[in-house]
């Protein structure tokens, strides 16, 4: 499996290199891809079907200068309607629930 390309300090990450990372893992077609650049950076959303009841299952990431982050959102914010499986949420992470 091929690894997410690392980004120096003050570079740019490349959304073609990311896309093609993701294209080589070979996931079922019935997952969500999300991949959005922003600042420099690249936000991905990689998500199961859902029922739009229960919790969403999502993995979110950032690609950007100086490494990269991968994270699931906790429970609440991938409740139907929370926004927390969504790549808009890797590049501007929601505030930790209270």
């Amino acid at each position: 499996m091929e690894k997410l390309p690392r980004v120096p300090e003050g570079g740019h990450a490349d959304e073609a290199e990311v896309r093609r990372v993701l294209a080589s893992l070979d996931m079922d077609p019935a997952i969500t891809t999300q991949v959005k650049t922003e600042d420099g950076r690249v936000g991905i959303l990689l998500s199961p079907p859902s029922d739009h009841h229960s919790p969403t299952d999502c993995v979110l990431a950032v690609v950007g200068p100086g490494g990269t982050d991968v994270w699931m959102p906790p429970r609440i914010q991938r409740m139907p309607g929370e926004g927390g499986c969504s790549v808009n949420n890797a590049l501007h992470p929601l505030p930790p629930p209270h």
